[in-house]
């Protein structure tokens, strides 16, 4: 079994790609969260920075749903996809989701929960991201792994 990495936007990457020919697709795009993000290398060398700025949650989702069309359409029908987001839009994401692959193709969602503290705030700080689980099928593949507790 071959994999491969492209580069590239990951509209133009996926167009290039043959219907029904992936298994998998994890997607991390940006969150909706209205700043320019970046980070500097702990040696200060290097900067990387990406806008995650948007004229309005229209061109956000429209910039997903294009994407995610294409996702569906490269997929295999034993394939599945998760979509990582947090609260920001994570309940659009969920409807556009249900509106592309089909309510009953939801199988979960992933709570990943971690720990932050303020005193500077008066109410909670956001705490979990989610990781949508759709399939294209209901004959998808899925390998459950058991660990010991």
């Amino acid at each position: 079994m071959a994999s491969e990495v492209r580069q590239g936007d990951c509209l133009e990457v996926v167009r290039g790609l043959t219907a029904g020919s992936v298994d998998l697709v994890y997607v991390d795009p940006p969150f909706f969260t209205q700043r320019t993000h970046s980070l500097v290398t702990r040696d200060r060398t290097t900067k990387f920075e990406f806008s995650d700025e948007w004229k309005s949650r229209a061109e956000y989702l429209g910039f997903l749903h294009a994407r995610l069309q294409e996702f569906r359409r490269v997929l295999k029908m034993t394939g599945s996809m998760f979509f990582h987001c947090d609260t920001n839009a994570s309940h659009h994401i969920r409807c556009l989701l249900d509106e592309l692959f089909g309510e009953a193709m939801f199988r979960s969602e992933i709570i990943w929960h971690y720990r932050r503290w303020s005193n500077s705030q008066r109410n909670p700080l956001p705490s979990h991201q989610t990781i949508f689980f759709y399939s294209k099928t209901d004959n998808y593949h899925y390998d459950q792994l058991f660990d010991a507790y």
